[in-house]
């Protein structure tokens, strides 16, 4: 992640953070769901939707549907 740009990294975290969330802290379980495509993000990993703001909204948008149940 050092690698990133600061500001993908500060969105990286945001998602990340929402990850853990939604698997209730469970880390490993939180890595393997950024790093696997998801059909919602047209095949995109959670991972890679840092490059914009909107990406990163979108992405923590849709872990806290899946938190609580709401997945359309």
């Amino acid at each position: 992640m050092s690698t990133l740009p600061l500001d993908q990294q500060a969105r990286y975290l945001e998602v990340l953070d929402a990850a853990k969330r939604l698997y209730g802290g469970d880390f490993d379980a939180a890595m393997h769901w950024m790093t696997r495509p998801v059909k919602a993000f047209g095949g995109k990993a959670p991972a890679s939707m840092i490059t914009s703001s909107v990406e990163t909204e979108t992405t923590v948008d849709y872990a806290r549907r899946l938190e609580h149940g709401f997945v359309i």
